[in-house]
C-alpha cells in the first residue's frame, strides 16, 4: 500500500488544453493583446489556430495601443492588418497609437463597415485628407477620438458630413508655452474646426478639444448647435475667455472643464507641458522656454516668470518672434 502511495504522489496531471472549451478558450484570447494571438497563443495548436483564424468575433475590438512602442511601424501595421483581415467585416473599435499611417487608415476604411469607435494617439504620418477619405467607410462610426496626431481641426466638418450617427468626438491637440506666451499675436485663434462641429455635428453628447484654437464665437456656436451635449471639455483652450455669457451658455452642460481646469486625469498629460496656470505634464519644454528667452533677451539670467514683463515692453519689436520661431 505504502509503494502505491508513493507512486500516486509522483504521478503528473497531463492536461488537454487543446480540448479546452471553445467558450473558455474565447474569454482567455480576450484578454491577449494582438500580437500575443497573431505570434503566439494563436500559433500554439490546431484548436487554438481555428479559433484565431476563423472566428471574426474574437476580432471585432483591436486595441492596439503601446503596439507601436514595442514593434516597428512595418510589423505593428502588418498586424494590424491582419487583424482587421480576421474580423471579416464585423469590426467594431479600433484604437491605437503611433504607428497609424495614410495607407493602414485606408485599408480598414475599406474593410470596416460596422465601426463604430476609432481612436486614435500619436499618430504623426495620418493626413487630414486621408482621415477625410476613411471616415467615408464608418458610416455607423459613433466616437471619434484623436489625440496628439498629425491633424488639424480643418477635418471637423468633413468628418461630421460623413458621419452623421457621430456621438463623441474628441480632438485634442497640444499648446505649447510658446503658443500660450504669444496667444495674443495674430495667426494664434482659430474657429474652423468648432464652425465646423457647430454645423454637422447635432447628436453630439460629449465633446473633448483639449488645446484647440477655437474663441468664445466659435465654443457659443457649438452650444447654440449641438442641443444635445451632455459633457464638454475645453481645457487648455487658451484663446477662450469665460465670461457671464458663455457661462451662461454652458450652464446646461453636465459634466463641463473649463480651460483652466486642472488635467491630472487625462491620460495623455506627460505630452503636455506646464506653467504656473496650466498645471500638469512635463518640465522639459519649461527649459527650452527658458533658453529661448535667454536668446531673445540676451539676458543669461532670464526665466519663464519675466516673460509677461518682457512683452509689455517690447512694443512694435514682435516681428522678432517670426525669425526666433523659424531657428526653434
Amino acid at each position: 500500500m505504502e509503494e502505491d502511495a508513493g507512486e500516486g504522489e509522483g504521478e503528473v496531471e497531463i492536461r488537454d488544453w487543446a480540448g479546452m472549451p471553445s467558450d473558455a478558450l474565447f474569454a482567455v484570447f480576450g484578454k491577449l493583446d494582438v500580437a500575443d494571438i497573431l505570434t503566439g497563443a494563436g500559433r500554439a495548436c490546431r484548436a487554438w489556430r481555428r479559433l484565431a483564424d476563423g472566428d471574426p468575433a474574437l476580432w471585432r475590438r483591436l486595441d492596439m495601443t503601446h503596439h507601436g512602442d514595442i514593434l516597428e511601424t512595418e510589423e505593428a501595421e502588418a498586424m494590424a492588418r491582419a487583424a482587421v483581415d480576421r474580423a471579416a467585416g464585423t469590426l467594431q473599435s479600433f484604437c491605437a497609437d503611433t504607428f497609424v499611417t495614410d495607407a493602414l487608415l485606408s485599408y480598414i476604411s475599406g474593410r470596416a463597415p460596422s465601426l463604430k469607435s476609432l481612436q486614435l494617439s500619436l499618430c504623426d504620418e495620418v493626413s487630414n485628407e486621408a482621415l477625410a477619405e476613411a471616415v467615408k467607410g464608418f458610416p455607423q462610426l459613433e466616437e471619434l477620438e484623436i489625440t496628439f496626431c498629425s491633424l488639424n481641426s480643418n477635418v471637423c466638418e468633413l468628418v461630421g458630413r460623413a458621419c452623421p450617427q457621430l456621438k463623441s468626438f474628441r480632438l485634442n491637440e497640444r499648446w505649447t508655452i510658446l503658443q500660450r506666451g504669444f496667444a495674443a499675436f495674430e495667426g494664434m485663434d482659430d474657429d474652423t474646426g468648432a464652425l465646423g462641429i457647430a454645423s454637422s455635428m447635432p447628436e453630439l453628447r460629449d465633446l473633448q478639444l483639449i488645446g484647440n484654437n477655437l474663441t468664445n464665437t466659435g465654443l457659443a456656436a457649438i452650444l447654440d448647435h449641438c442641443p444635445r451635449l451632455e459633457s464638454l471639455d475645453v481645457r487648455r483652450c487658451c484663446n477662450l475667455q469665460m465670461d457671464d455669457a458663455l457661462r451662461s451658455k454652458c450652464a446646461r452642460i453636465g459634466n463641463l472643464r473649463l480651460p483652466r481646469d486642472p488635467i491630472s486625469d487625462f491620460k495623455y498629460r506627460a505630452y503636455l507641458t506646464i506653467s504656473d496656470d496650466y498645471p500638469g505634464g512635463s518640465d522639459i519644454e519649461i527649459d527650452m522656454y527658458d533658453d529661448l528667452l535667454d536668446v531673445v533677451t540676451d539676458d543669461e539670467d532670464a526665466d519663464f516668470d519675466d516673460m509677461d514683463d518682457y512683452i509689455d515692453g517690447m512694443g512694435s519689436d514682435a516681428d522678432m518672434y517670426d525669425d526666433v520661431f523659424d531657428d526653434v
